[in-house]
């Protein structure tokens, strides 16, 4: 890709980004991401074709950049299992519940299941490290599945919080 290409598209989603998920707000027009982003809705339109491949491209930016955080945290020996294991599901939970909010439930599909698979699998082998009789695989699918966002909409988002890393320490005592 081209330096400028590049260039426009980081512009782009760092605009959408703000736009959308810091900002949180509904129903940003291509028009006012394209005229913030510094670019042409030509341009806009060229490298994303519409509003839902924006939104996926920005999504698998965010979540591609918080993949890179949360394996490099896994694999610090430093840090005992059980504080890696805390520690990567409330990044989890802060990506997936709070910033990541507004584009799931923007995209027709929602959260993908196939997109959480390597996630769900590296919090498996922690939890395999932990408790190694258990059925990791099972447990870390629960936990996932604690931290979907409509919960939030039933309850606080700290209470969810709270309540999502309050499983994760049982699960880690479970014998």
């Amino acid at each position: 890709m081209r330096a400028d290409a590049e260039r426009n598209r980081a512009a782009i989603l760092a605009v959408a980004g703000r736009l959308i998920c810091d900002e949180q707000r509904d129903n940003v027009c291509m028009d006012e991401i394209a005229a913030a982003a510094g670019v042409g809705k030509g341009t806009l339109f060229r490298r994303f074709t519409d509003r839902e491949g924006l939104i996926r491209a920005l999504f698998d930016d965010r979540t591609g950049r918080a993949w890179a955080a949360v394996r490099d945290l896994a694999a610090d020996p430093a840090v005992p299992v059980d504080e890696r294991i805390q520690t990567f599901v409330a990044t989890v939970f802060d990506l997936t519940v709070v910033e990541l909010q507004p584009l799931t439930r923007a995209l027709p599909d929602g959260c993908r299941s196939e997109t959480w698979a390597p996630w769900r699998a590296l919090l498996a082998e922690l939890i395999a490290q932990v408790v190694p009789d258990a059925d990791a695989e099972f447990l870390a699918m629960a936990i996932f599945a604690s931290m979907r966002p409509e919960i939030t909409d039933m309850t606080s988002p700290q209470r969810h919080r709270e309540g999502v890393l309050a499983l994760t320490a049982r699960v880690l005592r479970s014998e």
